[in-house]
């Protein structure tokens, strides 16, 4: 969190990229256990700092028009990874027996891959506007907007010009404000009202879409499906073919969706409703035909561990890192991002953890503890979490209770035009103080 504001956006991309390699590296040739638990381990930094950054990133390069599809591609990737995880397990099962050390060392060094590419491709990765802006990188920042804002309809890049101003109000704004209350930034998210709210929610996001049960049908669907009656290498096709759907058609769906409807809340809820239902029908499934020679039965129950996914992977997976990405003003995003993701590596490590025991204890009656969160967890969204599409994300404040510096989304002709002047202004006076920093030549 704490280099995520120093170094900036895109150097911790590429140093998150860098340890997921390393750490890939390391497991794949690994010579002992030892040399196995340090590339998990390095691994696990690497990945703990891209499933922060990158969201946060996607959200600050994007417009407000297109913020879901853009943002949304960071879940379609993910599952992507999973997809690829979950074929590269199917195809070596057939390997294992010609040549053991292979199946499981190749889908490990596959994992250097795709972060691999990233790195490589990094340079060409723009900064952050919004980090330039707040590290006063004003001309860097303007280029980068106008690279990502123009538009044959737009000849005098005025979107980016507007954003930026409203960027770079909204900065000096905050500061003002947090400068009057004597707290730092670290202090202040917790002791600021509307700042604790938006913890509590990022936090509350992450850890409820992960507790509403992806993880335990992922993670442990060689063994649902085996108790449906499948057996032999069906299992881990039909968890593979489980995933495809995802990262080809649930997920993609989900990022194009939220630039349509324009609600982040009634895409969750309608999400977590999906994984609800289908929850309980799985359960009901598992209790009667787990076990069973009914055929009927048991593929009813895979029919509900897929249509869960339609629901989950639509509703819930873009979402949960689109929304987190959106809620933080740009002084927090890092600790605020830092704290949201942490939620969901909380309810990772409480479902993995208490799955095997529950399964081993109740069966199917685990999977109550599912309908039973969502069932707490909608009225919670309903009730608590503020819409934000469609906004920018410095618009976004005024949905916690504080104030905007400038309004663009919703301005009218009126003052529109007042703003354009404004604006005239504003890079008037940035020109006259960049003109009197600049060093005088030398005389001789």
């Amino acid at each position: 969190m704490w280099s995520c504001d120093y170094f900036g956006r895109k150097v911790n991309i590429q140093l998150g990229a860098a340890l997921s390699v390393l750490g890939g590296a390391f497991q794949g040739g690994a010579a002992a256990l030892a040399m196995f638990q340090v590339g998990r381990f390095i691994s696990g930094l690497g990945i703990g700092i891209l499933v922060t950054v990158c969201p946060m990133y996607l959200s600050e390069m994007s417009s407000p028009f297109v913020r879901g599809w853009l943002v949304g591609h960071h879940a379609i990737f993910l599952v992507f990874g999973y997809m690829l995880s979950a074929w590269l397990g199917y195809g070596c099962y057939w390997a294992t027996a010609a040549n053991p050390s292979f199946a499981w060392r190749f889908p490990l060094c596959m994992q250097c891959l795709a972060p691999a590419l990233l790195l490589a491709g990094s340079p060409w990765v723009p900064r952050s506007p919004r980090w330039l802006i707040s590290k006063d990188k004003l001309e860097e920042a303007m280029a980068v907007l106008t690279r990502l804002r123009q538009s044959p309809d737009d000849p005098d890049n005025l979107v980016a010009r507007e954003e930026f101003y409203q960027i770079s109000e909204q900065l000096k704004l905050d500061q003002q404000k947090l400068k009057s209350t004597g707290y730092g930034v670290w202090t202040a998210v917790w002791k600021k009202k509307s700042y604790r709210k938006r913890m509590f929610m990022g936090f509350m996001i992450q850890f409820g879409a992960e507790v509403s049960g992806p993880l335990i049908i992922n993670n442990y669907a060689v063994i649902l499906y085996t108790n449906l009656g499948q057996t032999g290498g069906m299992p881990l096709l039909l968890s593979a073919v489980w995933l495809t759907t995802a990262g080809l058609i649930y997920n993609p769906g989900g990022a194009w969706l939220h630039d349509k409807v324009n609600s982040r809340r009634w895409m969750f809820m309608v999400g977590t409703a999906g994984c609800l239902v289908t929850t309980a029908c799985l359960c009901a499934m598992i209790a009667e035909y787990a076990g069973t020679t009914n055929r009927v039965g048991n593929a009813f129950g895979i029919f509900f561990i897929f249509l869960y996914l339609a629901f989950q992977g639509t509703g819930c997976d873009t979402t949960m890192y689109l929304w987190v990405s959106e809620i933080f003003p740009t002084e927090i995003r890092s600790i605020g991002m830092g704290f949201s993701l942490f939620g969901q590596f909380v309810a990772t490590l409480i479902v993995l953890q208490t799955a095997p025991i529950g399964f081993a204890q109740v069966g199917w009656k685990y999977f109550l503890l599912v309908v039973c969160w969502c069932a707490v967890f909608l009225p919670l969204i309903y009730f608590y979490f503020p819409e934000t599409a469609r906004l920018t994300l410095e618009e976004i404040s005024e949905r916690f209770g504080d104030d905007v510096a400038v309004h663009i989304t919703d301005a009218s002709q009126e003052e529109q035009y007042k703003l354009e002047k404004v604006i005239e202004k504003h890079e008037g006076g940035i020109l006259d103080a960049q003109a009197s920093v600049e060093p005088v030549g030398k005389t001789f």
